[in-house]
């Protein structure tokens, strides 16, 4: 006989006992450390787009994964993400990560005698990169606003010795260096000097090298300047924290090549510079016609056909030579013939 005394009682052993159904024991897998992370979430996903085949669930797996590293490694998003990060760092910090960078770069490739006027082709342009930002500043659209912090950086041009070797190097903080082998062998104009000059400001002004360093080691970069303490009684900033994990790769700045893109944004900062020239009035500057990026990579690319071992050096660090020398001259012919006239 079953009274209500039995009933209560089987009714508070069983609210005593843990719920075991296997739809709950499922749900609480989440809960389990010893399950990977994507045996939780994937057969969810699966689920919610129809799969349920655990080999499919691996497949998705791999798409996601394939996916990602083709966004990173195939598109520009790469490179807006380093931006954004570099962004936060101060312009100023590109100077002392430059100073430390030329220490390595002429303990192999010593400074010599600026026979070819270097440095004062290289100072005409910084003076044209303030005529080309006052311009901006009054609606002239035609240079862009990587020219509003030319004088933040102390800009320093020269020459190095480097046997068989043709090339130049862009440091952070406006050191540029030319080798002598680039200016004994080709034979270059004041107006091709100012072409590749200008270029390799472009460098600089993008600051190319310090993206570069960001995208090789984004995850470490982001950690380590979340974690940075240095125990100088000072609190860094991000940006900060972030320009003092550069300076540890200052030593190899030098050697590092450039993309594509990197190439395609400083030849079109020495168009730009180069351009800017004809904006004084006064008759100050010298004037380099914007032609002549198109004619030193043209005598670059004519000298890699004779000596490819020299040019070597050239090529693996300023990629697409050839491909950029066609988007200069399409750059040229679609400019209009009073466009053109103020060149002359």
């Amino acid at each position: 006989r079953i009274t209500i005394n039995h009933i209560t009682t089987m009714r508070r052993r069983q609210s005593s006992k843990p719920y075991t159904s296997s739809r709950r024991s499922s749900t609480n897998t989440a809960a389990n450390p010893k399950l990977p992370a994507a045996s939780i979430w994937l057969p969810i996903l699966g689920h919610r787009l129809g799969i349920r085949n655990r080999k499919h669930h691996e497949l998705l797996l791999l798409a996601i994964i394939a996916s990602i590293l083709a966004l990173w490694f195939l598109t520009p998003f790469s490179d807006y993400c380093a931006s954004c990060i570099l962004w936060t760092v101060p312009v100023i910090t590109d100077v002392e990560l430059g100073r430390q960078s030329i220490v390595s770069l002429e303990s192999k490739y010593p400074r010599v005698q600026d026979r070819w006027g270097v440095q004062k082709i290289g100072m005409e342009l910084v003076k044209a990169g303030r005529n080309a930002r006052y311009n901006d500043n009054n609606n002239n659209h035609f240079f862009g606003s990587i020219f509003d912090n030319v004088d933040e950086y102390e800009w320093d041009f020269g020459v190095v010795h480097a046997p068989n070797l043709v090339n130049a190097f862009a440091l952070p903080g406006g050191i540029i260096r030319v080798t002598d082998s680039l200016l004994q062998h080709l034979y270059l104009s004041n107006g091709e000097i100012a072409a590749l000059l200008g270029h390799e400001m472009g460098h600089v002004l993008h600051r190319h090298s310090q993206r570069r360093v960001i995208k090789q080691r984004f995850i470490s970069t982001l950690w380590d300047a979340f974690v940075y303490e240095d125990n100088d009684g000072y609190e860094e900033s991000f940006g900060e924290a972030i320009a003092e994990g550069l300076w540890k790769s200052a030593s190899y700045l030098g050697d590092l090549g450039f993309s594509r893109r990197d190439e395609y944004q400083a030849d079109a900062a020495a168009w730009d510079l180069l351009s800017a020239t004809y904006l004084d009035n006064k008759y100050v500057l010298r004037r380099y016609h914007p032609n002549s990026v198109k004619k030193l990579l043209t005598k670059l690319w004519d000298f890699q056909g004779r000596d490819a071992t020299a040019t070597a050096g050239w090529e693996s660090t300023h990629p697409g030579t050839k491909e950029r020398i066609d988007a200069l001259k399409e750059k040229w012919s679609k400019l209009d013939s009073r466009q053109k006239r103020r060149f002359v």
